[in-house]
């Protein structure tokens, strides 16, 4: 299946919704959004008022990563407001999980796909700007189209030049460019927990996804262009030092992840039997 002609990214969402809330009729499948968040206070809410109007959406599903600030009581505070009525109609499903100790981004969405029995997940990070719901619905549905022959494994949302300089310019780059890195996928469940070593990938873990997924399994995956959709730099969070610490800490963690996920490949005859006996699972419909 091309990853280039996919026709219904370019229709609204709500051209395939049959007028209701959850998967597409005749698919029979459920969706999970996990939003994975470190220190997000202040941002996290904006980000689950746009998936909970989402009509593909079964399930929210927050896990904060150790945070030092309030990102928790924020999302405990949103389910809440879903429960009592005030945000939509508070049927759907919100969880909010506290982690006591940082165990990284991979381990954090590991957690929550752990905690749901949803047939798709859709990660989001906890800062972004911009994001509309009708994207949200986009990125889920390649993977919902009731003909299976024409269902996705995995998209990837990627931004576009949300920010104007040389910020906006990079940032654009980079998920065009370099797509394994984005943190904004949806993803089967199956094929999500199937991928190893993802509990202690932590920033790696998008590469680590897009390395099984889309080669060494070489299952099917589109791009979703989220046009206007953006996130601070952690320079503008943290503070330009910190920052910089932090971003280049980030860039290790996904070297390392695949310089040992290389040496495995090529020091494991049977890693490599396992990878070539999983290609052939998830390829069957």
């Amino acid at each position: 299946m091309s990853d280039t002609n996919n026709p219904h990214l370019d229709r609204q969402p709500s051209d395939r919704l049959a007028n209701s809330r959850g998967p597409l009729a005749g698919s029979h499948l459920r969706t999970a959004v996990i939003v994975p968040a470190y220190n997000e206070a202040g941002r996290i809410t904006n980000v689950l008022k746009v998936v909970s109007a989402a009509q593909l959406v079964d399930e929210i599903i927050v896990v904060t990563d150790g945070c030092e600030d309030s990102t928790a009581d924020e999302a405990r505070g949103f389910r809440a407001r879903m429960a009592r009525g005030e945000v939509r109609d508070g049927l759907l499903e919100v969880r909010v999980y506290e982690l006591e100790q940082n165990i990284g981004k991979g381990g954090a969405m590991t957690y929550g796909a752990h905690r749901t029995e949803a047939d798709v997940l859709l990660f989001l990070d906890a800062d972004l700007i911009g994001l509309q719901s009708a994207q949200v619905d986009a990125m889920l549905a390649p993977l919902l189209e009731p003909d299976p022959t024409q269902r996705y494994d995995m998209s990837l949302g990627l931004f576009g030049r949300a920010r104007g300089g040389i910020v906006g310019w990079w940032m654009g780059l980079c998920h065009r460019k370099v797509a394994a890195i984005t943190g904004q996928r949806a993803i089967r469940r199956d094929v999500y927990l199937a991928i190893p070593g993802l509990t202690r990938s932590r920033y790696g873990v998008e590469t680590a996804i897009t390395r099984y997924v889309k080669y060494a399994w070489k299952l099917s995956v589109c791009d979703v262009f989220l046009h206007g959709v953006t996130h601070p730099l952690k320079e503008e969070k943290i503070g330009v030092l910190r920052g910089l610490r932090h971003r280049i800490g980030m860039y290790g963690e996904i070297v390392g992840y695949v310089l040992f996920d290389t040496v495995r490949q090529q020091a494991s005859a049977r890693h490599r039997e396992e990878t070539h006996q999983m290609r052939e699972k998830f390829q069957q419909r």
